[in-house]
């Protein structure tokens, strides 16, 4: 139990780690650390109380993202996105709407008549 807690930890820390020097995403990491350690103290909690799994580390991410006091976190610029459409996007975009429809239809659908171009 306690190498997968230190593990989760340093894994997180890492991950992170990249963003520090980058000029946008720099300024939400103290944010991201503060929830990171509120929930690894929180699995530390449940772990030594009942031990971790798949589900108990859900169920505590949703008790604490329902309980989570906002004036916990730092007020930051609001993150702006730009899309910008590549020239070929078709060859993307067409292949993976037909895979969703396909899957998520409640359609039939004859597998050996499908055909994409």
């Amino acid at each position: 139990k306690q190498w997968y807690q230190r593990r989760v930890r340093v894994h997180k820390r890492d991950l992170f780690s990249r963003f520090r020097t980058h000029p946008t995403l720099s300024e939400h990491l103290p944010n991201i650390d503060t929830v990171l350690g509120c929930l690894s103290d929180r699995l530390e909690q449940r772990a030594e109380q009942e031990g971790v799994s798949v589900t108990g580390v859900q169920e505590v991410i949703e008790e604490l993202a329902r309980q989570w006091p906002s004036d916990r976190l730092q007020v930051t610029p609001v993150l702006k996105f730009e899309y910008i459409e590549e020239a070929e996007s078709n060859e993307f975009f067409v292949p993976y709407i037909w895979t969703l429809i396909f899957s998520q239809s409640t359609l039939y659908w004859d597998t050996s008549r499908i055909t994409l171009r």
